[in-house]
């Protein structure tokens, strides 16, 4: 996947389901319920167990209509178990240039992580299609967001950590480029309990008020 073919799905679809579960079998379900729901940008954590199959599983089962990417990507190793898998995306909580180079080499767009204005601009100046601003609550939500887009110009922000029903507007407004949202969605409850439809229709509302058609 190219750059310019990631961001205009992400500019379409603006909401990445960020799914962490006990079990790969819980994780897929969880996230084909997602899904069902109208998400189309799926990244699997790689502290799910079975992470890397149910990557492929996604990918086999939905092709193109569905990206899915790998998530928490700290290690080469990592890099490239995700991208055989099947992965057409690599976020990563972190700056790392030697990642963000292997991506390049693989012809995988990197989603790289950062928090202060810095960090930010440093990731930025990389070259890379989207900055995740993890975790975005810590340091003020939405209005952290607003600060920060204010001032670095055209920057591309997905915000992720703390995002949920209740302040999807307030990132959008703020000039959030995208949301990712993980326990909001996936909750451990509906997780634990095999309540795969609570999550479609959660997924239902978080996309209605990300303006998603």
């Amino acid at each position: 996947m190219k750059d310019s073919e990631l961001i205009n799905s992400v500019a379409a679809y603006r909401v990445f389901a960020v799914v962490r579960a006990k079990s790969a079998e819980s994780a897929l379900r969880a996230a084909e319920a997602a899904i069902m729901g109208g998400i189309k940008l799926v990244e699997v954590a790689l502290a799910t167990p079975g992470s890397f199959r149910v990557i492929s599983d996604l990918r086999h089962r939905y092709g193109d209509r569905v990206c899915v990417g790998a998530g928490s990507v700290t290690t080469h190793d990592q890099m490239d178990r995700a991208i055989k898998s099947g992965a057409q995306f690599i976020s990563m909580p972190h700056t790392s240039t030697t990642l963000v180079e292997a991506c390049r080499r693989a012809l995988v767009p990197p989603l790289v992580g950062a928090l202060t204005p810095t960090e930010v601009a440093t990731a930025w100046a990389m070259g890379v299609p989207i900055v995740n601003v993890f975790p975005a609550s810590s340091l003020g939500g939405h209005e952290y967001i607003a600060g920060l887009t204010s001032r670095i110009l055209d920057v591309r922000l997905t915000a992720a950590g703390g995002v949920g029903s209740e302040n999807i507007v307030d990132y959008f407004n703020a000039g959030a480029f995208a949301i990712a949202v993980g326990s909001r969605l996936f909750t451990s409850g509906d997780l634990n309990n095999e309540n795969y439809a609570d999550i479609g229709e959660r997924a239902r509302g978080i996309i209605r008020l990300a303006g998603v058609s």
